[in-house]
């Protein structure tokens, strides 16, 4: 073979393999995410009275959402509760909002330079510190150990459904669940790339979430993340359970896996955040998140706990190991392109109708079939509004490419800096 024939071959099977364990990957969790769907619907509602809600909001120039947000955690059915905002050193109004909206069941930490605005983990850490040394000392929660407090993550433009606590605790009614994610869905839908964007979190929650569950190998989301105690307590480091990274809560996630815990995805209740409607912004935030999720890669030897073994070991290698083979196949589909505009070589086999057809499907099939759960439960009708969405979510895929290659350019240049999501101003009419 020439060297093009070689080229072409590297570039074939090992985008071929990626893809393929993509695909399989994708049938596999759609199967194990119905098993657990059956089985969640046999586990009635938990007792919410038994744990002490801890609610952590962290924020930073949030003026403009933090009144809503706490008017809403205001809102959830928790028997016991408690709602720490994190101030960190914020430069606008967000500390007057917070004076005035103040109550008995709310705690504002004040954070201020040199140790605020040092990352969403140093301030996670601070209040957990401040929760544990001060809140929990109150004799009105002395009662409560830490196996039934739980800490919910609130990001400051989130709303998190009222009844979250009630489905949210029927899953650490089993002592080995350390954390629990809820559905996360996009408040502000008015634009394409919006309606996207709850789209892909749809997808993300009742495929992936939902899926992994089944094994209690669940992830954590940054936004409606709920921990047990005695599970942050048994990974704390000296600055607390949260780390440096971009993605501290996939990484705190994995911890907990590794030291023995399951994690579980509730998709009967919800937290609602805003959507970006800027593509460059929505770039930024995703390109964070990448980077992140290759951060984390980086203890990729945790899955070799022995407390993490068999299929959950291996579907938590494969959930870490998913941004490697979409850069393999970035640069598969780059180097397709180049070999077709400057030397002439086929980006498909137009002359084989059969292998043109295994192609298409090979590219497009995992999206359609993530897209599939939209219609989960729905019969006829469920097919149909799922491939409704399809080619608009294949578009959406194809539109934040870019954010990998932004994510790995990020990284090899070692810059970590956390570049912070901005809000929209909430009117007042927003359900």
């Amino acid at each position: 073979m020439g060297a093009w024939d070689w080229i072409r071959f590297v570039i074939y099977y090992v985008s071929f393999v990626a893809i393929l364990i993509g695909y399989t990957w994708t049938i596999v969790l759609f199967v194990t995410g119905n098993r657990y769907l059956r089985r969640l619907r046999d586990h009635p509602p938990g007792d919410e009275e038994e744990y002490l809600w801890v609610f952590l909001v962290p924020a930073l120039n949030e003026g403009v959402t933090i009144a809503d947000s706490v008017a809403r955690l205001r809102a959830v059915e928790a028997s016991h509760k408690v709602i720490v905002v994190i101030n960190d050193g914020s430069d606008d109004d967000t500390g007057e909002v917070l004076d005035g909206i103040g109550g008995p069941d709310l705690e504002v930490l004040t954070r201020v330079p040199p140790n605020a605005r040092t990352g969403k983990a140093a301030a996670l850490n601070a209040a957990f510190d401040f929760v544990r040394r001060q809140i929990l000392a109150k004799p009105a929660y002395t009662a409560f150990d830490t196996d039934h407090v739980i800490f919910g993550i609130v990001d400051a433009d989130g709303r998190l459904s009222a009844d979250a606590p009630t489905f949210v605790s029927r899953h650490f009614q089993d002592l080995d669940v350390g954390g629990v994610q809820v559905h996360v869905h996009i408040y502000n839908q008015s634009s394409w790339l919006t309606h996207m964007q709850g789209l892909e979190f749809t997808i993300f929650g009742g495929l992936f979430q939902v899926g992994r569950s089944y094994w209690g190998t669940a992830f954590l989301g940054g936004n409606g993340q709920f921990n047990r105690m005695s599970a942050l307590n048994s990974v704390a480091g000296d600055e607390g359970p949260w780390s440096h990274y971009l993605t501290e809560d996939q990484e705190l996630g994995l911890r907990c896996l590794a030291a023995g815990w399951r994690g579980e995805h509730d998709p009967d209740t919800h937290v609602a955040q805003q959507g970006l409607n800027d593509l460059k912004r929505l770039y930024r935030q995703r390109a964070r998140w990448f980077q992140g999720n290759l951060q984390v890669l980086r203890d990729l030897r945790r899955v070799n706990s022995p407390d993490l073994y068999g299929i959950r070991r291996l579907d938590t290698t494969i959930s870490l190991a998913l941004p490697v083979l979409q850069i393999v196949v970035g640069l598969a589909l780059a180097a397709a392109l180049v070999m077709t505009i400057f030397f002439g070589v086929p980006y498909l086999p137009w002359g084989s109708p059969l292998l043109l057809i295994f192609f298409i499907q090979l590219s497009v099939g995992p999206t359609f079939l993530a897209v599939m759960v939209v219609g989960r439960g729905h019969g006829a009708a469920g097919i149909v509004l799922a491939l409704r969405k399809a080619i608009p979510y294949l578009l959406y895929t194809w539109v934040m490419w870019p954010v990998v290659a932004i994510g790995v350019w990020k990284q090899v240049r070692g810059n970590a800096t956390w570049a912070k999501t901005e809000r929209e101003v909430v009117p007042a009419t927003t359900p």
